[in-house]
């Protein structure tokens, strides 16, 4: 490898029947309990660490596309690999009678995936009237949907788009959110990627949460692009400012598949056209603009200031089903200027309810009190398995207001799901091995937020210690 950013795998592998404590000293069983949150595990990718596009996994474009008045004729020759980046270049070169020559490389028929994370690592071209595009279309081949991971339009190396488009020709609707980061794209390289669940989307950049889409939302099998156009509609054409040739280097390309608790809630988010969609409310509960964790919009729970208790609710249910193990998590925060006080509390509950709606067990936890740290996004969750009885699973939210107290409980990204997977099985297969130790041990070394077992949001020997103890309970 040239670039450094590629950290190498370090791999220590273990025999199933080697008690792996002997490395850490003695097991904490009840470390095993710290791993239920999911995870993702890899299903396809291209380092690119050969000299030629691999033609299993990709089909370079040779051809003069007609798509948004584009000025490109898209050629193989403008498609190379080395030092484990695959550029894509763009030149002033006349070819097959266009003024200029670019790349673009595709999957269909080679590889798609409904749903999952979609992560490119790349190094963007800028300049007016370049087009770089990080996208995905239906295996299919109908349009729309289209799902574009990330856009940029060269004259602002600043700016990126994240988008996806739905409806029937001619009538095409889309939702794009834009992100600024103050850094110049084409500087170096930057991480982009989507997370995409039924009923939502979220976009990535640099690892760092940068818009949430929820209205209609595509379930089918999606084939990647990655391309650069040079002209079109939406950026114009190039002028004198343009510099050639342009390069678009990618590193990687890596697409995982989600193995954990699927998101059962609609407008968890709150971003659907009505945002309580799906939500049932009681009390001052309503939606709210003013410091959403994502998206344009979060929940708020605030109380009536008559002096009396009062008690204002937010939930949804989904079904269930006895012996199912359920997670839920939700997002709160204290705001300086709103802040909870008094004996005012916010509490999330995962409640069980039977065929007459009865409540036949839950598990809660305290949210937001008087005492809660301000001005910061603060996660809370739950697991539960489904007692007899059980048709419905419910998160419910709860704010408590026992006295004419200010503030109010501010919350986002609500997610409801089963806990599918058995957390040992890191490689999931359905088995524990000592490949599962090995597929562990290799993320660990290169830092992938995958193994970050505890759930913490890093990658510590925390996690190595977890991850130990789960697969010595076998599960």
């Amino acid at each position: 490898m040239t670039d450094s950013h590629k950290r190498r795998h370090v791999s220590l592998s273990i025999p199933q029947a080697t008690c792996v404590a002997a490395l850490l000293g003695a097991c904490s069983p009840a470390l095993a309990q710290t791993c239920t949150d999911g995870r993702w595990v890899l299903t396809w990718n291209d380092e690119f660490d050969g000299t030629t596009l691999d033609g299993t996994k990709w089909r370079a474009e040779d051809a003069a596309l007609i798509k948004n008045n584009e000025l490109q004729y898209y050629t193989p020759q403008n498609v190379g690999v080395n030092g484990g980046v695959l550029t894509l270049l763009s030149e002033k070169r006349n070819i097959g009678g266009r003024a200029y020559a670019s790349g673009l490389v595709e999957s269909k028929d080679r590889f798609s995936q409904t749903y999952g994370r979609f992560e490119f690592r790349a190094k963007l071209p800028k300049t007016k009237g370049i087009w770089p595009a990080l996208w995905t279309l239906p295996q299919s081949g109908v349009w729309p949907p289209e799902i574009d991971v990330m856009e940029l339009l060269g004259h602002d190396p600043f700016t990126v788009y994240m988008t996806h488009h739905w409806g029937t020709w001619p009538s095409i609707f889309n939702e794009s959110t834009s992100f600024t980061g103050g850094v110049d794209f084409s500087q170096a390289f930057h991480t982009f990627r989507c997370e995409w669940f039924p009923g939502r989307i979220d976009y990535y950049v640099d690892n760092t949460l940068r818009a949430h889409h929820h209205i209609n939302i595509p379930s089918q099998d999606f084939y990647i692009i990655m391309n650069t156009a040079v002209g079109g509609d939406w950026p114009g054409n190039p002028d004198g400012t343009t510099v050639f040739p342009q390069r678009h280097q990618i590193d990687y390309v890596r697409v995982y598949r989600y193995l954990g608790p699927p998101q059962a809630l609609d407008n968890g988010g709150f971003e659907a056209g009505n945002p309580l969609q799906s939500w049932t409310k009681s009390g001052n509960s309503s939606n709210s603009t003013q410091i959403p964790r994502s998206g344009a919009q979060g929940g708020k729970m605030f109380g009536n200031f008559t002096g009396s208790p009062n008690t204002s609710t937010m939930y949804q249910e989904v079904p269930a089903a006895p012996g199912q193990a359920w997670r839920a998590a939700v997002s709160w925060m204290n705001p300086n200027w709103d802040r909870m006080s008094g004996a005012n509390t916010a509490t999330m509950k995962l409640e069980w309810r039977n065929a007459s709606g009865n409540l036949i067990g839950s598990q809660s936890i305290s949210a937001l009190t008087s005492s809660s740290l301000l001005d910061t996004w603060l996660q809370t969750k739950l697991q539960g398995v489904a007692p007899a009885g059980t048709i419905k699973a419910r998160l419910l939210l709860v704010f408590s207001q026992p006295g004419n107290s200010n503030g109010a409980a501010y919350f986002d990204d609500c997610e409801l799901g089963q806990v599918q997977n058995c957390c040992a099985d890191f490689d999931g297969d359905g088995f524990v091995t000592g490949d599962d130790f090995d597929a562990f041990n290799d993320a660990f070394g290169l830092g992938d937020f995958t193994s970050d077992f505890d759930g913490d949001g890093f990658v510590t020997g925390d996690d190595f210690d977890a991850y130990v103890a789960a697969f010595e309970t076998g599960c």
